[in-house]
């Protein structure tokens, strides 16, 4: 479907070649440039947006994994055949044409001035345009003044725009242009740790806006014009193709009538129409809800383990207690203890040798006697929270809190590390500056929850306790 994120018309044009290969330069670093016997085609990005995104986001992903190097190469390639290369020689730079000038002005935070490592934000054009076309000769690309105009001269057969178009096009869309490898793969990694980290705000209760990995994605020139053609409209302009891939994202991650989010079974990207829809399709429905009966049943068949095994352990127990009975009043106090003690073993091999995974149990999935044991066990079962710290090795600076569920807050910062995304508004600064592996989660103290207690005493009882921790340290060690 065309535009189907827009409220407006969006147009574009780029061009992708049939066929792309890899080439190494002299210094070894490793390009994917157009193939020498390809044919260029002319598209427009938006009749594709939702396949440029998702297959965008794939490669990413692949790249996050440390998926096979093969394999990512593969869809290097195939993304490159699909919708051309990025355009990087233009997006990350602020001159809107560089032919003919004499030097280009960095954006800021972008991908290929951080890879060659320079001193400021300044660059020759020339040597700048030399990183995009390593492998041309002077034959076959240059520049010429005509008419008092520049014009770029190539030896091959792909389209010209004489100044409709910034000039620096004309050599974006020849055959000898070219992109390292290492800022594509840059771009895709942050555009799927991107929305990760969005799915994640997604499931916070924030009291105030945040941003989202701001030094990753920040969009640079992407302007606009109004024109006239039977009412007035907006030209939008775009001079690469990762900028029109930033547009695309940047509407349908807002997109207020479907939800950018990932599929819960093969964690692809999909729209859903609403919060309640979690796969992208029909099969993932049935494969994940495939595998919840198979541990409907797997719990199931463990409980029906327990309660066999606990029926004969009593067994046995009684059996041992008829024997007791015969034996002399004096001996009584000797029996009930020993009682006590077989009680305690046959508990303890329940807990060591049977592993219980709860689930929820409909009305006609369990009898009432499994129902009224699966409650029972719930009940009895002990809340234990306690005093955590997360530390930065780099800056020795900790954040120390209470907590019900410790097991969950260690959970839910291990998938923080995972995906780069910030556990708490509090520790944002250092997490970008130093990185998320930067930070250690340590338990101070394990607190069980006293059975007049409810969770609410028992947080603020929690609360205290990490005051009296805070209290040992200085200020400037604290978040």
């Amino acid at each position: 479907m065309k535009n189907e994120f827009y409220l407006k018309s969006f147009t574009s044009k780029w061009i992708k070649y049939s066929d792309y290969e890899f080439r190494k330069d002299e210094k070894g670093n490793t390009y994917i440039t157009p193939a020498e016997n390809s044919n260029y085609t002319i598209y427009d990005p938006f009749e594709k947006s939702s396949d440029i995104l998702f297959d965008l986001i794939d490669l990413g992903d692949a790249i996050l994994k440390n998926d096979d190097k093969t394999e990512i190469y593969d869809k290097l390639i195939l993304f490159a055949k699909n919708y051309g290369l990025l355009g990087f020689v233009s997006s990350s730079i602020y001159n809107r044409d560089i032919v003919g000038e004499q030097n280009v002005l960095f954006t800021q935070n972008n991908i290929v001035s951080k890879s060659l490592e320079l001193d400021g934000n300044l660059m020759n054009s020339e040597e700048y345009i030399k990183i995009f076309t390593p492998f041309a000769t002077e034959d076959d690309l240059y520049t010429r003044e005509f008419d008092g105009h520049l014009t770029v001269i190539k030896a091959e057969d792909s389209p010209k725009f004489y100044g409709k178009k910034p000039l620096i096009l004309d050599i974006v869309f020849s055959k000898f242009y070219c992109e390292r490898i290492e800022w594509i793969m840059e771009y895709a990694k942050n555009i799927s740790e991107n929305l990760n980290q969005a799915i994640v705000y997604q499931n916070e209760n924030l009291t105030e806006p945040v941003e989202i990995m701001p030094d990753k994605f920040n969009p640079h020139k992407i302007g606009f014009t109004v024109a006239m053609f039977g009412k007035p409209q907006i030209n939008w302009d775009f001079d690469s193709l990762q900028s029109t891939i930033d547009m695309i994202y940047a509407f349908a991650l807002t997109e207020e009538n479907r939800i950018l989010n990932r599929c819960s079974y093969c964690h692809k990207p999909f729209f859903a129409k609403n919060t309640r829809e979690k796969y992208c399709t029909p099969s993932c429905r049935n494969c994940a809800n495939v595998i919840k009966s198979r541990n409907k049943k797997k719990a199931l068949k463990n409980q029906d383990m327990v309660n066999t095994q606990k029926n004969d352990d009593i067994k046995t127990l009684n059996n041992q207690c008829e024997e007791k009975i015969c034996l002399d009043d004096t001996k009584s106090d000797l029996i009930e203890k020993e009682i006590k003690n077989i009680l305690e073993i046959i508990d303890k091999r329940i807990i060591e040798n049977i592993n219980i995974k709860t689930h929820k149990v409909g009305a006609d999935d369990m009898k009432n006697e499994k129902r009224k044991q699966a409650i029972y066990e719930y009940k009895e079962k002990k809340t234990t929270g306690g005093v955590y710290k997360i530390t930065n090795t780099e800056s020795k600076k900790s954040l120390i809190k209470g907590e019900i569920d410790l097991a969950s807050m260690q959970n839910r910062f291990n998938f923080s590390v995972k995906t780069n995304s910030c556990l708490n508004l509090k520790l944002r600064n250092d997490w970008n500056k130093y990185g998320a592996n930067s930070f250690t989660f340590e338990i101070l103290e394990e607190v069980e929850m006293k059975s007049e207690m409810d969770r609410r005493q028992f947080k603020k009882q929690l609360d205290e306790l990490a005051d009296k921790y805070s209290e040992k340290m200085n200020e400037d060690e604290l978040y």
